[in-house]
Parts: structure tokens; sequence; C-alpha cells
């Protein structure tokens, strides 16, 4: 008991910095989401604000300006992208009876609600006539229905409107806090942690570093060409459908967009694996229907404007920026997808974040472990 009491009295600083390090991530852990995004909005702003500096020598200025000119419009983007998205799929998952498999959380939570605020939008028509007209205040206050709707979902992620305020204000504060004091962030870990950083070779250093180069390859690379991808389909699709007889428009335009921009990250095949089969539903659609050879010429229009401006072009202009690093396309799929099931929306980011983490793990630190340990036991290396 002496000797217990002993070592916990020689440890006591050791044990108090652990103590309060799970105090910290305990009163952080409400804000899980927001740390994500911060860190998926610091990735995407980076390569930009080092841009900037070429002509602006001011750090806290270039990444102000880094984050105001493609921060703010980007996450405004992707939200409503993915919430319209996520509306048509809840849409199609209803139409098809398959509601029961979706697994209760945040994401179908919030899914849900959206889908009930795009009905209540477009169930009707609001015209320069409505307004104009006696019955105006009528017209206009019967899309008030959609406010209730508002309120739940955010109800339904656990938020409130003054919950949701504060917690922007900390995602682009934290951006912004490590867009322009990254370089003093490492700075200060080096010299407080000198052992950590310095044992097995600098492992920790190289560990890292590869963490970090692999996640700015991820989120500026790989996620905004998925969203560039994703914005092209989906106004390509859309431009079809203003002209598309009912059997050639293209069902669920903004959800089979998002699919088109992320399935262009697989090599070979890439978006022909939405495209190919939304080919063959329009030829099976509207030969059931009998309207295919009446139609014909548009169809055939229509399939090139689709490969021309979706499939052929975007991947020239976008192609040559597309680093992956030494994560593998198929992993980052399954993150990418499953991410958004366990975690929410920010899963996205998060299962992202996690894979790039685990990854590194096994290519850079068990090797050189492995390696210290057959050094210290003598054992040939095979």
């Amino acid at each position: 008991m002496d000797s217990l009491l002993e070592r916990a009295y020689k440890a006591k600083w050791l044990i108090l910095g652990i103590a309060l390090v799970l105090l910290l991530l305990w009163i952080m852990r409400p804000f899980l989401d927001v740390f994500v995004y911060a860190i998926f909005l610091y990735y995407i702003t980076r390569p930009i604000k080092r841009r900037i500096l070429k002509y602006i020598h001011n750090n806290s200025l270039a990444a102000t300006i880094s984050l105001l000119v493609l921060g703010l419009p980007l996450v405004l983007i992707i939200s409503y992208t993915l919430l319209f998205g996520i509306s048509q799929l809840m849409s199609v998952i209803s139409d098809s009876g398959l509601s029961a498999a979706i697994p209760a959380g945040p994401l179908a939570n919030a899914s849900a609600e959206f889908y009930r605020i795009q009905q209540n939008l477009t169930s009707g028509t609001l015209n320069i006539t409505d307004i104009t007209s006696q019955n105006w205040y009528k017209t206009i206050t019967s899309y008030s229905g959609s406010l209730p709707a508002v309120q739940s979902i955010l109800i339904a992620t656990g938020s409130t409107i003054a919950d949701l305020l504060f917690k922007l204000f900390l995602i682009f504060f934290i951006g912004l806090t490590l867009l322009t004091e990254d370089e003093r962030i490492r700075a200060w870990f080096s010299k407080t942690f000198p052992s950590l950083v310095a044992e097995h070779r600098d492992l920790f250093a190289r560990y890292m570093g590869e963490v970090d180069a692999d996640l700015e390859k991820i989120f500026f690379s790989n996620l905004l060409s998925i969203v560039f991808f994703a914005i092209i389909a989906v106004v390509c699709y859309q431009l079809v459908n203003i002209f598309a007889p009912p059997s050639l428009d293209i069902p669920a335009p903004i959800l089979l967009g998002i699919l088109t921009g992320v399935c262009a990250l697989i090599p070979i095949v890439g978006m022909w694996i939405v495209v190919g089969p939304l080919m063959l539903y329009l030829i099976v659609n509207s030969l059931s229907a009998g309207t295919l050879f009446p139609n014909l010429g548009f169809f055939i229009v229509e399939f090139l404007f689709i490969f021309i401006f979706v499939t052929t072009l975007p991947g020239f202009v976008v192609g040559p920026y597309l680093a992956r690093g030494k994560i593998n396309t198929g992993l980052l799929m399954f993150a990418y997808i499953l991410g958004p099931l366990v975690f929410g929306i920010s899963g996205l980011f998060l299962g992202a974040i996690v894979l790039v983490l685990l990854v590194n793990y096994f290519s850079t630190v068990v090797p050189e472990l492995s390696r210290g340990r057959q050094e210290e036991t003598g054992a040939p290396d095979q």
C-alpha cells in the first residue's frame, strides 16, 4: 500500500495532467461536430491562404480572406446540396416503402424534417398574379407551414437557432485560429513534448506529417472535386429536365448529381456507375411509355449533353488536381457513406479523418515499431 502511494506521489504531475486532459475532453465532447467542421474548413482553405500570401504578406488578413472567399460560400453550397439530396433520398425511400430500414439518428431526423419543408415549399406555385390579387395575404401565408418544419429540423438535431448561430461562429473562429496559428501550435507541441517528438527517429512527427498531408489531399483535392462534379451534374440534370418530355426526365436530379460527384473518384468507371444505369432507366421508361422513338432525337441530344458536360469535360478540368495519397479509394468511399450513418452529417468528414488516422498508423507507426523491436531483440529482418 505504501509503495502504491509512493508511486502515485511521484507521478502526481502526470496524474494531474491526465485529469486535466480528461476534463478538457469532457468539456469539448458536446462540440465534437464543431471541431470536425472546423478541421474541414481549415484544410480546404489552407492551400488558398498559401496562394494569397504570395500577394498579401499578412498572415491574419490572408486567412480571413480565404475563409470569406472560399470557406463561407462552400459551406453554404455543400449544406444546401446535401440537404436537398438527402430529402430526395428520403422521398425515394419513402416511395419504395423502405423507411423502416433507415436507422434512427440525427441524419434520418434532419432529412425527414427537411423533406417536409421541401414538400411545403413545392406543394404549390407562387407567382406575381397571386401576389397582386386580393388573395395575396392568404397565398403568402400558406407558405408559413414551412416555419414549424424549420423549427422541427433544428429540434430533431438537438439544436436551436441560437445554438446553430453559436456553433457557426465557433466553426469559423476555430478555423481562423488554425489558419493563423498552425505553425505556432506545431512549434509549441515540439517544445513541450520534445522526447515524444524525437523518439523512434521522429516517428510522431512523421506520423502527424503524413496525416496532415493526406487530410489536405482528401479535403481540398478529393472532397472539393466531389463538390465540383456534383454541382456540374446537378445543373446539367436540371437543365435536361426543363426541356425533357415526361418519360425522359431525370428522377431526383439533385440526389443523382451528388451520387455522380461521389462516383467521380472511382478509377476507370467513375461517373458511369450512375450515368450508365440512368441512361438505361430512361430507355426502359420511355419504351414502356411508347415515347422513345418519337423522342429519339431528344434522347440522343440528352445523352451527348450528359456525356460531354458531365462525364468528360469536368474530368479534364479537375483530373490533374486529383491526389489521393495513400488512401484507398474504396475505403474512402466507405468512410463517406458509413460516416454520416453513424455520426450524422459531420460523419462525412469525421469518417475520413478516422480513416486517415488508421491508415497512417498501420503504414507508418507499426512498421517503425516492429523495426525497433527487431533491433532490440537482435532478430534478423525478413
